[in-house]
């Protein structure tokens, strides 16, 4: 996940239209980074089939309802909440941390915040956070809702041709990170990907607006991996 370079930390050259990007071991090289191709969902599915065999991914906005990703969204952070993880006052939806507390109270589950990747929990704040944040995968709001999006599951139906025979798989990664974190850091998921085959498709939804320094996937190229 790329993230804006503090001023503390030295700079290099630019990358992507004159930012600075890094990730957990630090900044990337303007050689390093290039924007994912987007493609538009009302593209030829003949041209979207194409794209997804030789990039190996689709980049689409605005596939989902925006009010139906923000009332998800909303559910989440409502979720959260209890723990005092948002700034005070302020819309849940807009997940605002509330930067008067300690990052490590919050740590992004899968981020390395515990050697080994186990379950996160410096004190009993992290811990409730953390138990918040793995609860929100079982809500019906989420599991049943957003996971199952009729939007998602038509567009994957159409594009692979496999229609009626599309069947979501009950595996689902919920993540979040907080300002001050280390983002998670370059890997290939095992649950989607050890012996996978072309039967499946894996989508990456952001629950709201990902800004270029705020955050967001990092694919790499040719390779089917992410960070």
């Amino acid at each position: 996940m790329p993230h804006a370079v503090p001023p503390s930390q030295p700079q290099s050259p630019p990358t992507l239209e004159g930012h600075h990007l890094y990730v957990n071991d630090g900044l990337l090289s303007p050689t390093q980074t290039s924007r994912l191709r987007p493609s538009s969902p009302t593209l030829p599915l003949s041209e979207l089939r194409r794209r997804y065999t030789e990039d190996g991914y689709l980049f689409l906005k605005a596939l989902l309802p925006r009010a139906d990703v923000l009332r998800a969204r909303e559910s989440y952070f409502r979720m959260l909440a209890p723990s005092g993880v948002l700034k005070p006052s302020t819309p849940p939806v807009l997940g605002q941390f509330d930067c008067s507390k300690s990052p490590s109270s919050y740590p992004g589950i899968g981020a390395g915040a515990t050697p080994n990747n186990g379950k996160p929990g410096a004190d009993a704040t992290a811990s409730l956070f953390v138990d918040l944040a793995l609860q929100a995968h079982y809500a019906a709001w989420y599991k049943e809702e957003f996971c199952k999006h009729p939007v998602l599951r038509d567009f994957v139906a159409e594009l692979t041709g496999w229609g009626e025979d599309t069947l979501s798989v009950k595996r689902s990664l919920l993540r979040n990170n907080t300002p001050g974190n280390k983002a998670i850091g370059v890997h290939y998921d095992q649950i989607f990907r050890r012996r996978g085959e072309d039967t499946s498709v894996t989508a990456w939804v952001p629950m709201g607006d990902i800004s270029l320094t705020g955050g967001g996937l990092i694919y790499l190229e040719n390779g089917r991996f992410e960070s």
